[in-house]
């Protein structure tokens, strides 16, 4: 792996860029209102005689995108507890791949009880989320800019440290576009609770731009005070706990305490993000299969007579993150590729609606007065379309160098194989089935809420749903 220069330079590019993305999204959230996200904004812009061909493929990546963010938080969740374990107790063994396969296993199912059971507590547990980060944040960039020893400005901002045996330091920090888009998966997240919130063509787009504004600030001072902090890089790379950053703050502060309480605040903030992830799977899975877009889609999106909440929406993803877990247990490698191809997954998803407002110039896109970039569209667009284009090249490029079956970057092949189960899915049911929305009027207000909405008691079978008064 590449260090130093290349994280802030990876960093910066990757949140200016990305910004331009959510600034797509914040103009089509405030003309369209539904759960589907990135895949309902491309179906809305396309021209209806091509819309059901382009808009089954980005339905399904989306949604397969946020199954694997949902499997690589749980994993990271699982990671950092056994870290945690690592801190308090050096003398335990985490290496064997059982361990991390029963506590990743755990945290996935947890996630999926309370989506399923104690769906109405979950903007309270993401709220503590909020605030862990905050403290977290605050309290640790005090700590190590007070405590720490200090690198020299050098060797953070220009010195590269590269690890990834390739020759070239430019085409080493090019791949660390990979680890940089990995940190913001979750941009479509707010849009796939769109159906959930009062006045949602008003507050989502404020949502989303205040969300990816102040993880760039915070990002970027972070990174930079982490930055400062590394003195051993050796030290840090080879930590037993298989946490950099926990062995950074523990030599920053000199304080093994730190450390494990720095670790609980990581293990709340990472696991409410997998709340959070689990909540938006079975969101953007609802939305899909209501469009008849995945299998068995009746079943899909038949709810429960008592919660109202589609069982099998919620179900399906939880099931398909544990057989991906189960993959870890055999291989390793097969298990990063299928995690890591959520960053293809997301990224094409997510270049979408840019690169069809791009080609269309914007023909389908409703007249509002509210989200309007004027000249400056076009740029927004291209930069989104253009650092799409780069992330998938560089997503399916190995990692390091020499090339070998062990480290070798299996993400095109599991790419191929999800292409394949597309068109079986299309050849089954989407080519008779699959009908994309052609606008949002019809489906506003369709989709169970979190805890603003209520069964309509005279809506009979057609359940449908009203929003309660905020």
């Amino acid at each position: 792996m590449a260090f130093a220069s290349d994280c802030h330079v990876d960093s910066i590019g990757s949140n200016l860029a990305v910004i331009c993305m959510v600034m797509t999204f914040a103009q089509c959230a405030s003309r369209f209102s539904t759960a589907g996200g990135a895949y309902h904004y491309a179906c809305f812009l396309i021209p209806l005689k091509h819309r059901r061909q382009i808009a089954y493929p980005l339905g399904w990546l989306n949604y397969l995108g946020w199954i694997f963010t949902h499997a690589g938080a749980c994993a990271i969740v699982a990671t950092l507890t056994l870290g945690l374990v690592k801190l308090c107790n050096p003398e335990i063994d985490i290496s064997p791949r059982w361990k991390l396969f029963v506590v990743y296993i755990s945290i996935n199912t947890l996630c999926w009880l309370f989506n399923l059971v104690a769906v109405r507590g979950i903007p309270t547990l993401e709220l503590l989320g909020c605030y862990a980060t905050a403290f977290g944040f605050v309290a640790y960039t005090i700590a190590l800019l007070v405590k720490a020893p200090k690198a020299d400005s050098k060797s953070v901002f220009v010195q590269v440290i590269d690890e990834t045996g390739y020759h070239s330091h430019g085409f080493a920090i090019l791949l660390g576009l990979v680890n940089s888009f990995g940190t913001m998966m979750g941009l479509d997240g707010p849009a796939h609770l769109a159906e959930e919130l009062p006045r949602p063509k008003i507050l989502l787009p404020r949502i989303m731009m205040i969300v990816i504004l102040s993880q760039f600030v915070v990002g970027l001072v972070w990174i930079i005070v982490l930055g400062f902090s590394i003195t051993d890089v050796s030290a840090i790379t080879s930590s037993a706990t298989g946490v950099p950053v926990l062995e950074i703050i523990r030599l920053g502060t000199g304080s093994n305490a730190a450390a494990i309480a720095f670790c609980l605040i990581l293990i709340i903030n990472n696991a409410t993000s997998a709340l959070g992830s689990a909540v938006t799977m079975s969101r953007q899975g609802y939305a899909f299969a209501r469009d008849g877009g995945l299998f068995w889609n009746a079943r899909l999106t038949k709810r429960s007579s008592n919660s109202h909440l589609p069982f099998w929406s919620i179900t399906l993803p939880s099931l398909v993150c544990a057989l991906v877990g189960l993959i870890y247990l055999f291989s390793s490698s097969a298990y990063n590729a299928f995690v890591g191809s959520q960053i293809t997954c997301m990224i094409i998803s997510f270049g979408s609606p840019a690169l069809i407002l791009l080609i269309t110039r914007g023909q389908l896109l409703p007249a509002c007065d509210r989200w309007n970039f004027g000249v400056w569209s076009t740029p927004i667009y291209l930069v989104s379309v253009l650092y799409s284009v780069l992330v998938v090249v560089v997503s399916v490029l190995p990692q390091s160098h020499p090339v070998t079956t062990s480290n070798m970057n299996y993400t095109a092949l599991v790419m191929v194989c999800l292409a394949f189960a597309m068109v079986l899915a299309w050849v089954l049911e989407g080519r008779r089935l699959f009908s994309p929305p052609t606008n949002d009027v019809v489906l506003t207000g369709i989709i169970p809420a979190l805890s603003a909405m209520e069964p309509d008691s005279e809506a009979g079978e057609a359940k449908v749903f009203r929003r309660r008064p905020v």
